[in-house]
């Protein structure tokens, strides 16, 4: 009788361990809260400066969820859940998986993930900027977001009294389609269609081309992914807009150099938006590096530029402590410029 019981909870064990082996879950995130002296500028003139505790300054804060299942065959199922946290408040940022929420395979042929994914563009943007993509205050990837050139020209456009404002140039693609292909010799493709599912918006899409090997990361990046206009006259409207963005990264070991230059062709629009970056990531000690970064980005007569500087410690494996300063200047109409200060600590998990 021993021995039978014995045998059924081994089995039982080894039933556990081969589905540990075969399906695996993990918790992850990123919770940054900072205090300081926040200024935007905007054409509008409300850029006045507040004290505050803010969230995600120098990283987005968020919680993720990921995990995946051997399917036999070297094939595996995959799905990855993340969510924006407004520190500060305890409020969620954005939708409540508006930061990631794919579904997918990965196998010898690559990787198809299915949903509400970060966009091509933004994964150039995070790979090649010191500062990455999803920092709220030292972030100057100001080629596809919120804080660039979609800003510029709404505030340009209620500056002449008009009611049409652009939308569209979010970090996420909805309702999208990821392939990724396996590397090869360095090289990796990625292929992405996002669709509108509305007859008056026209669908998107984006290819990447990316190289890395030893110290050097290239990247090229193009897009066709219509923005979408809106005024009480026209209502909503597709507007086209297409764009190339060229990245480049070395580490020296003394020092990590970053570069990017691209464009962005926006349908009535006579010029063409311009951006580039230059940035480093330079190691002053074992556990502490000095980040930099200056960018500009220029469309008709406005022109956005960003300055970072911050320098981030690391207390322990998964916490660290930074201080920074960012400048914010808008040329064109009236100039504006905004400066916010801030120190914060961040703990990975």
């Amino acid at each position: 009788m021993f021995s039978k019981k014995t045998a059924v909870a081994a089995a039982a064990l080894l039933a556990a361990f081969a589905a540990q082996a075969q399906s695996q879950v993990s918790i992850y995130g990123n919770l940054d809260v900072s205090f300081g002296r926040f200024e935007e500028p905007s054409l509008l003139g409300d850029d006045d400066a507040v004290t505050a505790v803010e969230s995600g300054s120098l990283r987005q804060s968020f919680i993720g969820f990921k995990g995946q299942e051997d399917l036999g065959g070297g094939l595996k199922a995959f799905f990855v859940l993340e969510s924006g946290i407004n520190v500060d408040t305890g409020s969620q940022d954005g939708n409540f998986w508006g930061r990631t929420s794919v579904v997918g395979l990965t196998g010898d042929f690559g990787t198809v993930a299915l949903g509400n994914a970060r966009n091509l563009v933004f994964l150039a943007n995070d790979a090649f900027n010191p500062f990455r993509a999803d920092s709220a205050m030292f972030s100057t990837s100001s080629f596809g977001f919120t804080n660039g050139p979609i800003s510029t020209i709404n505030a340009a456009l209620a500056v002449a009294g008009t009611d049409i404002s652009l939308s569209g140039l979010g970090s996420n693609w909805q309702n999208s389609i990821t392939y990724t292909s396996p590397n090869l010799s360095g090289f990796t493709i990625a292929v992405q269609a996002r669709l509108s599912e509305n007859d008056d918006i026209d669908n998107g899409y984006a290819v990447a081309l990316n190289y890395a090997a030893g110290p050097l990361a290239l990247n090229a990046t193009y897009e066709d992914a219509p923005i979408t206009a809106t005024s009480i006259a026209l209502g909503t409207e597709s507007a086209d807009n297409k764009s190339w963005l060229l990245n480049a990264s070395y580490d020296l070991g003394a020092a990590k150099l970053f570069a990017q230059y691209g464009q962005r062709d926006f349908e009535g629009f006579d010029d063409k938006y311009k951006f580039f970056q230059l940035g480093t990531s330079i190691p002053v000690s074992n556990s502490g590096s000095v980040l930099l970064s200056y960018s500009q980005g220029k469309l008709d007569d406005a022109k956005l530029q960003d300055l970072s500087l911050a320098y981030e410690h690391s207390i322990s494996k998964r916490t660290s402590a930074y201080v920074g300063v960012n400048s914010t200047n808008i040329d064109g109409f009236e100039d504006e410029r905004g400066t916010s200060f801030a120190v914060g600590v961040r703990h990975a998990f």
